[in-house]
């Protein structure tokens, strides 16, 4: 696995449970500032009022109002695709590489550098990255990367 992959993927794991909020928020109709860009769902829009006119002074749209729809069609479906391959992949590890999971991405701060995770582990330098590295290519297969 090249450098450059391995820096996403664990990028993407360091980011699961932001994302996860991040995918809550979006899909009850909530503004969200994600990668720096607020993003609200426009598949949620107001219903006209009661008489059926519509008010408000901004001019109506189409083309924009289907462009954020796609947009937004699109970034749900790759952080749905991102947080069900990180998931699937390590909900279903043995505890044991879960724990280095958790103790390598998910504990913030970080407590430990990588040979103080192999001895809170019980295991060997080598033995370390060599979960690391199956850990992260099975999530880049799962994602579609490799």
């Amino acid at each position: 696995m090249n450098k450059g992959l391995r820096m996403y993927i664990e990028s993407e794991i360091r980011g699961y449970h932001d994302t996860m909020k991040a995918l809550e928020e979006l899909e009850v109709g909530n503004d969200v500032k994600l990668e720096g860009e607020w993003i609200s769902t426009p598949l949620n829009d107001s219903p006209l009022p009661p008489d059926g006119m519509p008010r408000g002074t901004e001019t109506s749209d189409p083309t924009f109002n289907k462009t954020m729809k796609l947009l937004t069609c699109k970034r749900l479906n790759q952080m749905h695709r991102v947080t069900y391959a990180i998931g699937n992949v390590v909900w279903s590890l043995p505890p044991d590489k879960q724990r280095l999971i958790k103790l390598k991405y998910w504990t913030n701060p970080q407590e430990y550098t990588n040979t103080g995770i192999a001895i809170q582990l019980h295991i060997d330098r080598a033995t370390y990255f060599r979960w690391l590295n199956d850990i992260l290519e099975l999530i880049g297969r799962d994602m579609g990367l490799i």
